[in-house]
């Protein structure tokens, strides 16, 4: 049961954090996927990681809550850019060399920081992963 609830509540905190997100990138950015794909990782590193390492107590949960939110913006940078580097690779930006297509991945990755460090944007991923991993603490305490 752990794994379950942690799953969904940190599909919810990864949508409602893209969706914050969302209010910073340029108008022109896309920003379909964002909302979708935060909620998927949230699935995966809920049911993967945090779920299973339910409780062994509230300051755990804590520590866990947090590593979970950064386990979660590190999958999204990396999927995003990684699709921003494809889209760019089609286009034929790198010519034949793909050490500088990942070079600029991260590079896409940094830039993309830009829109998370914003004070609303952390504010709910540390609120939020820590009241998902006390959450999932007493779910894990009462099915357990």
């Amino acid at each position: 049961m752990p794994k379950l609830f942690a799953a969904v509540l940190l599909a919810a905190l990864g949508y409602f954090a893209a969706d914050t997100v969302a209010g910073h990138v340029p108008p022109e950015a896309r920003t379909g996927l964002l909302r979708p794909m935060a909620a998927f990782f949230g699935v995966l590193v809920g049911w993967r990681f945090m779920g299973k390492r339910a409780g062994r107590g509230v300051r755990s949960a804590i520590g866990i809550g947090l590593t979970s939110a950064v386990a979660l913006v590190l999958l999204c940078l990396a999927f995003f850019s990684g699709v921003e580097m494809t889209r760019r690779a089609l286009r034929k930006s790198y010519g034949s060399n793909p050490f500088e297509a990942l070079q600029d991945m991260v590079q896409i990755a940094l830039d993309y920081t830009e829109y998370l460090f914003q004070p609303d944007v952390m504010t709910v991923l540390v609120v939020g992963g820590i009241g998902v991993g006390i959450l999932v603490e007493l779910v894990a305490r009462r099915w357990s």
